[in-house]
């Protein structure tokens, strides 16, 4: 009985630790691959259905019931680990790849192997009706999740006739409810403490009004755009924008009216700009934006989109009154100008514009120093 204790506890201290290490692959590659949809639901998938073959490997129970051939083991709990990170297609997978190492991990082909196939892929179905609502699951439904699963082992050994080992079965089942919790437990504490560590560099690079990137994170993004610009032999553009007579906004319906235009104003930016591009609020009115990958024409085009966009936009303020306002915008462009001087021709630039009437685009003179 102790080594079967030892055995099960070594299957959760495995689990646990996979379950850390897994957590910060399938983050990593979510975040450099975010626009590949079905990328961690694969991995998860794949990562979860290696952790079933492992188990059953190294750290499973076997018992011998006449010609057949027992495993005890911890796998069901990858099962539903794997569904929880990446829903219902994820499950499948790992169920899949558990069902077919344990259907060819016996000489020769045995009926429990079988029935070890059929738990895998009975673990998916309950688990997939337990979990199908939501993968952001609550204790109650997890739970409801670990009774259905080990019911499901329960009546694969009973068919095997391997419910007379009555005081190991009631070990497994015990173990089995735990791990399972502290499973649960151990993931929502990770997720809680990515969510803490996102929150944080959030407040740290990100304006907490506009939430566009604050000047501190812009100016890092500024320098790392031109040494990507300088390797790459790319050109890129600064815009800078300014909203003209925003003082009349804040005289006129006040401070708490002012802020609700510069959301809106980051708002309309946010939706004309293109995927890549960056925008942060400078400071007060004042915006600055880099256009990645692009010449001298294309950036006066989209900044004139932008100029557009702004001018068309209905703001709506706290009391439900209706406002339009213009911006105007200075844009400089590497390698056109030198990489030094790009804020202050852009910033040239923009009061050229405002001294031309407001409402208006203007670019930079170019300035590359030889």
């Amino acid at each position: 009985m102790q080594t079967i204790t030892q055995t099960l506890l070594n299957n959760l201290t495995f689990l646990t630790t996979v379950l850390f290490f897994g957590n910060l692959f399938l983050k990593f590659i979510e975040q450099k691959l975010y626009k590949v949809k079905w990328l961690v639901p694969l991995l998860a998938g794949l990562f979860a259905g290696l952790i079933g073959i492992c188990m059953m490997s190294f750290f499973s129970i076997r018992l011998n019931e006449g010609t057949n051939t027992v495993m005890v083991d911890f796998r069901q709990l990858a099962i539903m680990i794997s569904f929880y990170y990446g829903g219902s297609w994820s499950g499948l997978i790992s169920a899949v790849i558990i069902g077919i190492y344990r259907l060819f991990s016996g000489e020769p082909l045995q009926f429990s192997s079988w029935i070890g196939f059929g738990n895998a892929m009975f673990t998916y179905v309950v688990t997939s009706l337990c979990m199908r609502k939501q993968r952001e699951v609550s204790l109650k439904v997890w739970f409801r999740a670990i009774i259905a699963t080990l019911l499901v082992y329960i009546v694969a050994v009973t068919i095997l006739q391997a419910i007379e080992h009555i005081m190991m079965n009631l070990l497994f089942g015990l173990l089995y409810i735990c791990a399972g919790l502290f499973a649960y437990y151990i993931i929502r504490y990770i997720q809680r403490a990515d969510d803490t560590l996102m929150k944080t560099r959030q407040a740290a690079n990100h304006d907490f009004l506009t939430k566009l990137y604050n000047p501190r994170a812009f100016d890092r993004l500024f320098r790392q755009t031109i040494e990507e610009a300088k390797e790459q032999q790319q050109s890129f553009a600064l815009v800078v924008v300014d909203i003209d007579f925003f003082k009349k906004i804040n005289d006129n319906y006040g401070h708490l009216n002012g802020d609700t235009v510069l959301v809106q104003v980051a708002e309309v930016i946010g939706r004309t700009i293109r995927a890549g591009d960056y925008c942060a609020r400078k400071g007060g009115e004042e915006f600055a934006i880099i256009l990645k990958d692009c010449n001298e024409q294309e950036a006066l085009d989209l900044a004139e989109q932008i100029r557009a966009a702004m001018a068309q936009h209905t703001f709506v303020l706290e009391e439900g009154k209706d406002i339009h306002l213009t911006i105007s915008l200075g844009v400089s462009c590497y390698p056109l100008t030198d990489p030094t001087r790009l804020f202050r021709e852009a910033d040239r630039a923009l009061y050229e514009a405002k001294g031309n009437g407001r409402n208006r685009v203007e670019l930079a003179v170019r300035s590359v120093e030889e």
